[in-house]
């Protein structure tokens, strides 16, 4: 599912190295997949930018930076695995896996360089007539696994196999894409796998970071089998952590077989081995494709070796591809030593355990189950004890101690007005001294201004003295300055009339040069209004570009088309306006698709997320999931003052006219830890939830 990321991203143009990015294929929470062409080879690649949302950002200058200081080490530790990922992918040649070619740094973040695949994806693809015939079914899914043998075969496993996943080119042939939850599964790596699922199609093991151990081809065979079961009835499977809760209570498997679903339209040896893939417990899966492809291939089954619900395989139908099981021969080694090295302990646990006399294979087989799920089993004992409630003596306890804490925090608050009544004292006297020291600093001037006043008086009174002295002498002077005067006068008048005859001259000259030098400055003022009409132009043009890009990256799809126009007629044959308009058309073709089953089924998940996150009070679930809002802060607070919190999310409906789906979320109700219940009108109990098409993907939840 794609998210709107609170970050820009690279905008259609951009150059990375030699790869010009054209427009965005994907997003989620780990980074942005881009279309790009390859200006060396001229052709198109995908590109996988590392840019995980909720440690990073991208800065104006196109860098990529860590939120903050404390959030540097995960980014650079995840940008590391991102790197090595890459580099063992690359081991992956074959023609039914995505490819992936390089691998460089920039940015101050990293860039994963795949081939560019075409086609439908596996829903939109069994939309067509006779796409899921068992017939199409099976085509489809051999060269996926054999394929998948290959990434077995060395050592690691795919994690996230889902329809969405799985891509059919125009020829017909499929391939699996997005390795992004790909990890080493050897027994000898140092860190954990990343629990990163695929709702319905991840199989309980991957709900523990830390079961790496429990982790392997069995895990990757569940999320086939849960493909192929979509195939055949057109839903996703229960999600596993369901299907735990019912077991675990003694209630029955809410995942209703595929040999019932399928009955009559598919033959039941298919049937069989799709569930025999999507068997709760780990070793009543096939432990290998090894051993699953010969019951998908002749409906039969190795159910006493991997204790699933097939019978044991005796020899192969005529007609099996027997070529393909040999060349899956090579990805069961890792599966067979993992199952070796597990019986061997769970047989010296069996052998000094006091129940040893019992069923020894039921044991066994119970101790790996437990291992397996510990915290399935503890959300199990939660539940069960909550069920039974508390006797009166508990409740006694735990209202003594409810009252001592409201004495403890009053007692806490009492405290904390004294302080703070006796800091307003404290900064009360300051401002008081403060006011007197700035009335002593006002007086001071006054007296300074006084006194330059009366200076400046005395000052004036002795020019004053002076000036009349200087007229004095000034009239004595004036006789003689008159009588020297009449004499330059007439010296004047002979030099008045020699100069008037040499300024002629020079006016004339200085003409002819101002003439000359206007036409230059003429001829300069014309260049300078051509560069700046073309710098204006230019800069016109990269405004409204720019400001198109902008309103793309936001989805606002009608100032896009507004500043297209506007590049349009500034300059329409400039490549970069092509660019834009293929840019903005490509945009108007995706706002103008209506919304399609698998964007209702995508957000309906992202609902029933939400309802997950509240119930089980998990704020960082509902930060995920919906924008921060005063109605976040609210659910936030009953988290934290309720025990448990029931909801419920009616009435889901889709608007094709702004590309939204929108739902009703209610709080049914509100339970204390003391069993006490706590009712909120309608106002707030009562919340409309909404999630937008965005640039193909779709936002988090407005509430």
């Amino acid at each position: 599912m794609e998210s709107q990321a609170p970050y820009r991203t690279l905008q259609p143009g951009e150059m990375l190295n030699w790869y010009r990015i054209e427009r965005i294929l994907g997003r989620g929470g780990f980074g942005v997949i881009y279309l790009a062409t390859d200006t060396n080879l001229d052709h198109l690649v995908a590109i996988k930018e590392y840019i995980p949302s909720d440690v990073a950002t991208r800065t104006q200058d196109s860098q990529v930076h860590p939120i903050t200081e404390e959030h540097g080490d995960m980014f650079r530790w995840g940008m590391d695995r991102f790197i090595k990922e890459a580099r063992n992918l690359v081991k992956f040649k074959h023609p039914n896996i995505v490819r992936v070619m390089s691998v460089f740094q920039e940015n101050n973040t990293a860039y994963m360089v795949m081939e560019f695949e075409e086609g439908l994806d596996l829903r939109s693809f069994l939309r067509q007539p006779g796409a899921n015939n068992e017939q199409s079914l099976r085509q489809l899914i051999l060269p996926i696994i054999n394929g998948l043998a290959e990434v077995h075969r060395h050592g690691f496993i795919h994690r996230d196999i889902k329809p969405a996943n799985i891509l059919v080119r125009k020829d017909g042939s499929p391939v699996l894409l997005d390795f992004g939850s790909a990890r080493n599964a050897s027994k000898y790596t140092q860190q954990s796998l990343t629990a990163l699922v695929s709702v319905g199609y991840a199989p309980l093991e991957q709900y523990n970071s830390e079961s790496d151990e429990q982790q392997g081809p069995w895990t990757d065979i569940y999320a086939l089998g849960g493909t192929l079961y979509y195939a055949i009835s057109g839903k996703d499977p229960v999600e596993s952590t369901r299907r735990a809760a019912a077991i675990f209570n003694g209630g029955a498997d809410p995942l209703i077989n595929a040999e019932y679903l399928g009955e009559g339209k598919y033959t039941a040896d298919f049937l069989r081995a799709i569930d025999w893939a999507l068997q709760f417990g780990i070793a009543d899966r096939p432990q290998s494709l090894n051993d699953w492809m010969p019951a998908l291939l002749s409906g039969q089954s190795d159910a006493n070796n991997a204790g699933g619900p097939m019978t044991r395989i005796s020899a192969l139908k005529p007609g099996v591809d027997t070529k393909a099981i040999n060349e899956l021969s090579d990805a069961t080694v890792l599966s067979r030593e993992r199952r070796s090295g597990k019986a061997d302990r769970q047989r010296a646990s069996s052998v000094n355990s006091p129940a040893s006399s019992g069923d020894v294979s039921t044991g066994v087989r119970g101790l790996s189950l437990i291992a397996l799920l510990l915290a399935a089993v503890a959300l199990a004992l939660w539940f069960t004890s909550n069920r039974k409630g508390d006797d009166n003596q508990n409740t006694a306890v735990a209202e003594a101690q409810t009252t001592s804490a409201e004495q403890k925090l009053q007692a806490d608050l009492e405290a904390k007005l004294a302080e703070q009544q006796r800091i307003e004292q404290e900064n009360a006297a300051e401002r008081q001294r403060i006011a007197l020291e700035e009335q002593r600093k006002a007086d001071e001037l006054a007296l300074q201004r006084q006194a330059e006043k009366e200076a400046q008086a005395e000052r004036d009174r002795e020019a004053e003295e002076a000036r009349l002295a200087t007229e004095a002498r000034a009239a004595e002077q004036a006789a003689i300055v008159a009588a020297e005067a009449k004499k330059r006068a007439e010296q004047e008048k002979a030099d008045k009339a020699r100069a008037e005859a040499a300024a002629a001259s020079a006016r004339a000259k200085q003409q002819a040069e101002a003439k000359a030098a206007r036409e230059r400055e003429a001829i300069r003022l014309e260049r300078e209004a051509k560069r700046l009409a073309v710098a204006r132009k230019e800069r016109r043009l990269k405004q409204a570009i720019s400001a198109a890009q902008n309103s793309l990256s936001v989805g606002d799809l009608s100032a896009a088309q507004r500043q297209l126009q506007n590049a349009q007629s500034i300059d329409a044959n400039d490549p970069r306006v092509q660019t834009l308009a293929f840019a903005v058309q490509a945009a108007q073709a995706e706002y103008d698709k209506p919304v399609s089953d698998a964007d209702f089924d995508t957000v309906t998940r992202m609902f029933d997320g939400l309802q997950r996150a509240i119930e089980n009070k998990d704020p960082v679930a509902l930060d995920r999931l919906a924008i921060s809002s005063q109605q976040s802060t609210i659910f936030k607070s009953l988290m934290k003052n309720f025990e448990r919190l029931d909801v419920s999310i009616t009435g889901i409906r889709v608007r094709n006219v702004d590309k939204s789906i929108t739902g009703t979320l209610r709080i049914e109700s509100m339970v204390r830890a003391n069993g006490d219940r706590g009712n909120l009108s309608d106002k707030y109990a009562i919340s409309t939830i909404t999630s937008r098409r965005v640039n193909g993907g779709w936002s988090k939840i407005e509430w």
